[in-house]
């Protein structure tokens, strides 16, 4: 199989005779100096028209300079498909937003509650929920609790964490 592979060839199979290149140049200076060797060509075989030379130039440039017409065939022939899609996908757009409403309103306080007795929320991972919401005062209403001043600083001074403040 390795004698098929090409970088295996050794030979191309195209040989020269022997000294050809060598007499080459003599053979050649030989043939000039006779002029037997010319006489027998009457002409040289290849003729021109008459004047091509002087009409060659204007040929070539208006070859050049006529740009073929292609025809343009357009993809869209018809304006009513722009219409149709247009109008098609306005309604779908319609359909989207106004169909498709979710109502969240249906929360209560109570469902809350329980959600958040029933998870396994500590108090740090409720506030670090509750740091991003915007949570304002005026919609805040605790109702059932008092808290009075003594009951507050006596709640500090017991479950105070001193580095929580610090932070």
């Amino acid at each position: 199989m390795k004698k098929d592979k090409l970088h295996n060839i050794n030979s191309s199979g195209f040989k020269a005779p022997n000294g050809y290149f060598e007499s080459f140049d003599e053979k050649l200076m030989q043939r000039l100096e006779d002029a037997n060797s010319f006489s027998k060509v009457e002409s040289p075989g290849f003729k021109t028209p008459e004047a091509y030379f002087d009409t060659i130039e204007d040929n070539v440039l208006n070859r050049l300079n006529t740009e073929k017409q292609t025809p343009v065939i357009s993809l869209f022939r018809n304006k009513k498909l722009y219409y149709i899609s247009g109008i098609a996908a306005s309604l779908l757009l319609l359909f989207a937003i106004f169909i498709n409403k979710s109502t969240t309103s249906d929360l209560s306080v109570e469902m809350v509650e329980n959600y958040f007795l029933n998870s396994d929320l500590d108090t740090y991972e409720l506030a670090e929920l509750l740091e991003d919401a915007d949570i304002l005062e005026e919609n805040f209403t605790i109702t059932e609790t008092n808290f009075n001043q003594d009951n507050l600083e006596e709640y500090l001074l017991e479950n105070a964490d001193i580095e929580a403040i610090i932070e």
